[in-house]
């Protein structure tokens, strides 16, 4: 058996392989000297350079080891062109899937005579038709994610097993009334953006043996996608992180203890490949494997030609999946090109798939482990492809697609990540998550030198996010060098924007030029590697097997790197899994214990949402519960948009103050503003007999929704009772919509009496405000933002503690808004009423 790769690959005499470029000389040459035995070994290459056939000599040279050898892929799609190529060097090698095992074949992969070619949920499941390899072989690593957690995790959809989800939460709600949003989570009220309840251990340790009697009762424990997972799950359920989401339930463990599966637990050595890996700290928490060893690869040797990309963000306002920049491609696109989706959940997935149902747009939804609609959509002139989480091992080279659009920043995929966002503001990770995906979607339509195509990203917070330096961090050279002109032609606004679209799908097309003489830069807090994940998949798999002391170890000696590397939230999380462990253990010392784990969290933590949080769990523990601090909301919301705008929030609110007394139109941008320094979900509904702005929140308990009608006219009439028509139509079908939810409507008018007739049309349906009262909530409003932002800096957790505790004293409490807006009774609600609220809060 030869080390020696480059003579192996001549032993093959293949008429397309016939020599190793640099860069796999380089990866296969350094494996050979040092990696030949180790366990877990990973090799990051861009897309363009081979790393297809670095993984056949590796799996051949296994086989001469006698080892077998399993090579996973993506999709069913790319299991075929891995076996095309294995067929087109001269490696024996056979392709598995569903319902496709023959007897020879599975002989010989067995047996380690010929490699085995699947996909991931084909290897990863609960009743595999094939044995563990020896060698295990990850493309596109990071696909894998979805199919280990999916063995040990449930989600429990609200659409599909509404029944099932309402129940869970009435359980939880008997229980305890800690959570606030818990009953319009419940009622389906609460907005699709609330960021769901992280159920504390202690609380879902009292209700488990109901829940568990309640799945059992269910459809969903017998479902296809429930049933395998919930063997495995419905006896470890105390040991499992709880989180409801307004879209589902997820019941998981803190990180999939993939390491028990005979699949990967069995190999003797495991190979993670992809062009974008990024840091093996977060790679082994996704995967619930570890510790893992990278082949450095210089960076000269990662060129690779992957034809021409345009990179376009949002440089307005317009949020949604339908603005200017989609109408645009569609235009661009017509009937005859395909259009891929790359959306961040799939509940923004069916958001989009209503919107182009709309425009009856032919669309192609792509599931988990299901090809189907892949394959429908490569066979259809035109049409759009709609994925969730699926920001990698999609290859549409050629003239497959010409536009891949990602309708928000990729930083959330499931509830566990929509939690982390909102509540562990330093967690570093999901910062080079978002940079991942960003790189991966840039990718998808690029495999090839002759290619090229237009990416886009809708949501307007795109260009403060790419600019953060933790998500550029993640990023290559070349991917960072478009980035930078995506956020150069957003400097010049639409018209720019829309130039540069139109010159490059008619044949203008030019790469971003590299900037060679930039200098050094700042090296920014939170871009290094903290190499806690280790521990943390240690702790969550021992807590998993119930071996409660090991976990709180692991889990106290992961909060401890994270602590020393400035991620104080993020540390704080492992003490309360530190904590999570101790009190499962049971009894009198482990209550203590437990006790001690959050008392260590909480101490001296700043007055973050999480760290509030973690003391009101602390104090539940000892018996004296306090009550859900109010403006949770706010600052929560205020958070995301300083991260998001860098520096850009003055503009925008000045901006956004002066519309508010502009044009019809203005005055209703304006007012998602004004909802955004409320901390509430806004939107402009499409359609010609929508509301003009739509409100929605949580407030006692209950779902809320405002709806706004923006009224300019002459003022020295008063309000007419056809002002109010329109409204009160509108407020009777979102109450059809949304019949647990509080629906009201409000009425933005610069008159200042009403009729008659309108004022007893309003009187129990409507809040009527003055323009003064609306620009005085807003001028109110943005002053503590604005100093919440100066006090906020670079937003570390100490920062944003320091910040909430100057602020909130200087905000209404308890239900404020609800009440402000609640309807006023036939009267237009006057400045005076706005400083009454904010009155001696100074």
């Amino acid at each position: 058996m030869t080390d020696d790769f480059a003579a192996r690959l001549g032993q093959f005499g293949s008429s397309k392989y016939e020599e190793l470029r640099d860069s796999q000389a380089h990866v296969l040459d350094t494996y050979a000297r040092q990696y030949a035995n180790a366990s877990d070994v990973a090799i990051e290459l861009p897309t363009g350079v081979g790393k297809t056939l670095i993984a056949l000599l590796l799996a051949d040279h296994a086989l001469d080891r006698g080892w077998s050898v399993a090579y996973l892929a993506g999709s069913n799609v790319l299991a075929e062109q891995v076996e095309v190529e294995a067929r087109e060097l001269g490696l024996d090698a056979h392709r598995f899937w569903g319902g496709h095992y023959p007897g020879a074949a599975l002989d010989d992969y067995h047996q380690g005579q010929a490699l085995g070619i699947m996909n991931y949920w084909v290897y990863f499941n609960s009743s595999p038709k094939v044995d563990a390899a020896d060698m295990v072989i990850f493309d596109d690593a990071h696909l894998a994610e979805q199919p280990l957690t999916s063995m040990y995790s449930t989600r429990i959809s609200r659409a599909a097993y509404t029944q099932l989800y309402v129940r869970l939460c009435d359980i939880v709600h008997a229980h305890t009334s800690a959570y606030e949003t818990l009953e319009a989570l419940r009622d389906g009220t609460a907005p699709w953006s609330a960021p769901p309840e992280l159920l504390a251990f202690n609380d879902w340790a009292g209700v488990a043996a109901m829940a568990r009697d309640a799945i059992d009762d269910s459809a969903f424990a017998e479902a296809d996608e429930g049933r395998f997972a919930w063997r495995e799950l419905r006896s470890r359920l105390e040991r499992c992180g709880v989180l409801i989401g307004p879209s589902a339930i997820e019941i998981r463990p803190y990180h999939s203890p993939s390491q028990i599966f005979s699949g990967v637990s069995r190999a003797k050595q495991r190979i993670y490949m992809s062009a974008t890996l990024g840091t093996m700290d977060d790679l082994e928490r996704r995967l619930g494997i570890g510790p893992i060893t990278r082949i450095e690869v210089p960076p000269e040797l990662h060129a690779g030609s992957t034809g021409h990309r345009l990179f376009v963000v949002n440089p307005t306002a317009e949020v949604g999946p339908m603005q200017p920049l989609t109408d645009l491609v569609l235009e661009l696109a017509g009937e005859q090109h395909r259009v891929a989706w790359l959306c961040a959940s799939h509940q923004e997935a069916d958001q989009v798939q209503g919107a182009l149902g709309s425009r009856n747009v032919t669309c192609f939804r792509l599931r988990p482990g299901d090809d189907s609609a892949l394959e429908e959509w490569r066979g259809h002139d035109g049409g759009h492809l709609i994925a969730a989480g699926r920001f990698d091992g999609l290859d549409f080279a050629g003239d497959i697609c010409r536009f891949v659009i990602m309708p928000s920043i990729p930083a959330a995929s499931s509830e566990f990540e929509r939690f982390v966002v909102a509540y562990l503001g330093d967690a570093t990770f999901m910062r080079h998550r978002i940079g991942q995906r960003v790189t991966q979607a840039l990718g998808r339509a690029n495999r090839l030198p002759s290619d090229w195509a237009i990416y886009l990203g809708l949501d307007p917070g795109f260009a403060g996010v790419l600019a953060q330096p933790a998500v550029r961090g993640a990023m290559d050279v070349g991917v960072s060098s478009l980035v930078r002109q995506a956020l150069e032609l957003h400097s010049e606004g639409m018209d720019s924007t829309e130039q540069a679209l139109r010159s490059f799908w008619t044949g203008d097309r030019t790469d971003p030029t590299v900037q060679t003489a930039r200098r050094p830069g700042r090296v920014a807090a939170g871009t290094a590697e903290t190499r806690s994940g280790t521990d943390e998949v240690r702790a969550s798999t021992a807590l998993w097997l119930g071996d409660f002391e090991q976990a709180a170890k692991q889990a106290a000696d992961a909060a401890a790197l994270l602590e020393q590397a400035g991620e104080a939230e993020h540390g704080a999380f492992w003490r309360y899994v530190e904590s999570h462990a101790r009190f499962a253990a049971g009894g009198p010392r482990a209550m203590a214990a437990a006790k001690s784990a959050l008392t260590v969290a909480v101490e001296n933590g700043p007055r973050t949402a999480w760290f509030v949080r973690l003391r009101r769990t602390l104090a539940d523990l000892e018996g004296h519960p306090t009550p859900a601090a109010s403006n949770e909301e706010v600052f929560l919301t205020w958070d995301s948009w300083l991260r998001e705008s860098r520096g850009g929030v003055q503009r925008g609110l000045t901006r956004a103050r002066t519309m508010l007394e502009g044009s019809h139109n203005e005055r209703a941008e304006a007012l998602l503003t004004l909802g955004r320094l409320a901390g509430v979900a806004s939107d402009r509904p499409g359609g010609s007999s929508a509301t003009d702005v739509r409100w929605a929140w949580v407030a006692g308990g209950e779902g809320q929704r405002r709806m706004w009608e923006v009224k300019t006219g002459d003022r020295s009439q008063r309000v007419p009772r056809s002002d109010l028509n329109q409204l009160l139509g509108q407020i009777q079908v979102e109450s059809q919509d949304h019949p647990r939810a509080r629906v009201s409507g409000c009425l933005l008018t610069v008159l200042t009496e009403m009729e008659d007739d309108a004022a007893v049309a309003a009187r129990e349906k409507v809040a009527v405000l003055h323009e003064g009262a609306v620009c005085a909530l807003f001028d109110y409003l943005a002053d503590r933002m604005l100093e919440y932002g100066r006090l906020w800096r670079s937003g570390t957790a100490a920062e944003r503690g320091a910040a909430r505790s100057t602020v909130e004293p200087k905000l209404p409490t308890g239900d404020w808004l609800r009440r402000l807006l609640a309807p006023s009774g036939g009267r237009v609600l006057t400045r005076d009423s706005i400083v009454e609220v904010f009155q001696g809060l100074t």
